[in-house]
Order: C-alpha cells, then sequence, then structure tokens
C-alpha cells in the first residue's frame, strides 16, 4: 500500500526558458497509473483538485452524488494505492487484464 500525495507542479516554456511552479490544489487535473511498468502510463485514477467549476458539472450532470463522491476526486492525497504488479496472475504486457 502506497500513499501518494500532489504537492505541486513545474511547468516548464521552452520558449521563455522559465518555469512556473502551481501548488497542488491549483492543478487541474492529475492522474495516477497504479501499475506503470515504466514504458506505458495509463491513468487509473483521475482526480480533479481544482474545484471551482464543479458546480457546474453537478448541474449539467442532473444528478445526485453523495458527497464523499466529489471529496475523493477532488483531493491532492490519495491513500490505499496498491500496486497490481504483485498479483501473479497478469500476463506481462497486457495492460488491459484488470
Amino acid at each position: 500500500m502506497y500513499e501518494v500525495e500532489l504537492t505541486g507542479l513545474d511547468v516548464f516554456d521552452p520558449q521563455t526558458m522559465e518555469s512556473e511552479s502551481v501548488a497542488g490544489k491549483s492543478v487541474p487535473c492529475w492522474m495516477l497509473d497504479t501499475d506503470y511498468d515504466g514504458l506505458c502510463f495509463y491513468a487509473s485514477q483521475v482526480f480533479f483538485p481544482k474545484t471551482s467549476a464543479w458546480d457546474k458539472l453537478k448541474r449539467s450532470l442532473g444528478a445526485t452524488f453523495d458527497e464523499s463522491v466529489w471529496e475523493h476526486l477532488a483531493g491532492v492525497k490519495k491513500r490505499a494505492i496498491c500496486s497490481r504488479r504483485a498479483e501473479p496472475s497478469r500476463r506481462e504486457g497486457d495492460r488491459r487484464t484488470r
């Protein structure tokens, strides 16, 4: 089990040769690949910490969700991340077998 926390992001602009730091809570979206093999990134979990547009999204969906759903999607810290690499039944290279 692992715990992952997004503390921030540095963005490099090659035209100006400048970098900009963004706080974790201000990043629009971040993704986790819980089975990254060093070659192919597959976003198995996606989070949206910048929640300023969420009221509009909630209205657009037209459904009622438990508040814990939004809290889970909005965070910058995720617990209980298990690597699927420990599962002996998976075939090497078959990322879609879940």
